[in-house]
């Protein structure tokens, strides 16, 4: 009987990379208008179920890519992991809302639904939201400052590939201009970051993972 190994799971926490960055591409050009019209239709509950998917493989995927040179990397690669971890689980979990409670609530709350999606297109709720509203900016720092300090923590490490790394921060660094791109059309940004996933998910399965 074959044995797995740490460098077997690493390996393939490459394939979920690959695929997360597909799905995370994929997702910007398919992703219905954030309005209440559109919670209640196949495409919303799909895409939404899709996000999920992505983020989870994300997770995975990171974690193979710290695995990988986690002594290379030093306290610079932990923290950035970290940081960008919690992005993926915050993502995690309001992707389920989306699925999976918005739905139900488009005819009894139709204003908190409103509301809500409207956090991450910076517009303003009728009703009170809590603690939701202060949660986009979070999730926008740890999505900044965990990609940009794992890539740069990634190229200085030389492991992995280093233009794959320099994408990685990139990508990170580049959703600032989300300031000045008006929602929808900043999806674009996420290009940069799901071709950086991929790139460095294909270096993971790609290679025997023998250290030296």
């Amino acid at each position: 009987m074959n044995k797995v190994t740490t460098a077997d799971l690493i390996r393939w926490a490459g394939l979920f990379a690959i695929l997360a960055g597909t799905l995370y591409i994929v997702i910007q050009f398919v992703h219905p208008l954030e309005q209440v019209a559109s919670v209640n239709t196949a495409s919303w509950v799909i895409v939404a179920c899709l996000t999920v998917v992505m983020s989870l493989f994300s997770l995975i995927g990171i974690t193979g890519i710290y695995a990988r040179q986690v002594r290379e990397t030093g306290l610079l690669g932990l923290v950035g992991f970290l940081a960008f971890s919690l992005f993926w689980l915050a993502s995690i979990a309001f992707s389920f809302i989306e699925a999976f409670v918005l739905p139900l609530l488009t005819t009894e709350a139709s204003k908190f639904v409103e509301g809500f999606l409207g956090i991450f297109g910076g517009a303003d709720s009728e009703v009170d939201l809590g603690v939701l509203p202060a949660l986009a900016p979070i999730a926008g720092v740890l999505y900044l400052l965990g990609g940009l300090l794992l890539g740069i923590a990634t190229f200085r490490a030389g492991v992995l590939p280093r233009l794959g790394a320099a994408l990685l921060a990139f990508g990170a660094a580049v959703t600032l201009a989300g300031g000045i791109i008006p929602h929808p059309l900043d999806r674009i940004l996420a290009v940069p970051m799901g071709l950086a996933f991929i790139w460095l998910g294909y270096a993971l399965w790609s290679t025997s993972l023998s250290r030296k």
